[in-house]
């Protein structure tokens, strides 16, 4: 999975910013990724969160959201749900 795309940013133009697992390994950068993901600039793809939850797991995820305010879960259980729900979607 080392070389596969896992989220993409559509800045800056015109191509936009590729994100791979050497792009996600510090709660800073997950932070970062969810705030753009918050404002609508990026998307995670369905071997991105697999490799999010395998990585960082759902409660280290649930903080890291919650600093960067992204989904408004009241609970673990919550952004678990909504986790597999992007999933799906991805």
């Amino acid at each position: 999975m080392e070389s596969e795309c896992l989220a993409y940013r559509k800045y800056p133009e015109p191509n936009g910013t590729e994100y791979f697992e050497y792009d996600l390994k510090t709660d800073q950068q997950i932070i970062e990724l969810f705030d753009y993901c918050q404002i609508l600039e990026a998307v995670i793809n369905k071997n991105g969160w697999i490799y999010l939850i395998n990585k960082f797991g759902f409660e280290k995820m649930f903080e890291l959201n919650n600093k960067s305010g992204w989904m408004n879960c009241e609970s673990l259980s919550e952004y678990k749900f909504d986790i597999k729900n992007e999933i799906n979607r991805a």
